[in-house]
């Protein structure tokens, strides 16, 4: 169940616990529960939290990288929260990020933050998989490599 940010702030477990069981997977969401903490202690892992979603960010090469995100929030909040996810990972150092998901509403919400971008030369792509939908977002204008 979906808790409003705005009024309740849940703690990473519940967020995590939550966002397994809206995943919908063929696992049971304690499985789910299990991969995502194991995720998110990989090394080269971020994560960024907005209301009662987190962000977590795999680092690729330069700046670039994979994100997903582990929502547990209303829709209102979570497109919220993504648009501030997303200023901040530029501000992190990434200049393009990419998502791989298999529910179609959810190229909604980057629609939604092309619209108002917040940053000059921010957009995405989108394209279909055989499993659903890749999502390459450009941040911001793109800067020198790091190492």
């Amino acid at each position: 169940m979906l808790v409003n940010s705005k009024e309740k702030q849940l703690g990473e477990q519940a967020i995590l616990m939550i966002a397994a069981e809206e995943t919908k997977s063929k696992y049971s969401a304690a499985q789910v529960y299990a991969a995502l903490v194991a995720e998110m202690n990989l090394r080269g892992t971020t994560t960024y939290r907005a209301g009662n979603t987190i962000f977590m960010m795999h680092h690729a090469k330069g700046r670039v990288g994979t994100f997903r995100a582990l929502n547990a929030d209303t829709a209102r909040n979570y497109l919220e929260n993504s648009y501030e996810f997303i200023q901040a990972a530029y501000k992190m150092g990434f200049d393009t990020l990419m998502t791989e998901f298999e529910d179609p509403t959810i190229i909604n919400i980057f629609k939604a933050i092309s619209r108002n971008p917040p940053r000059e030369q921010m957009g995405y792509k989108a394209e279909k998989t055989q499993t659903g939908y890749r999502v390459t977002v450009k941040l911001g204008p793109k800067r020198e490599a790091k190492e």
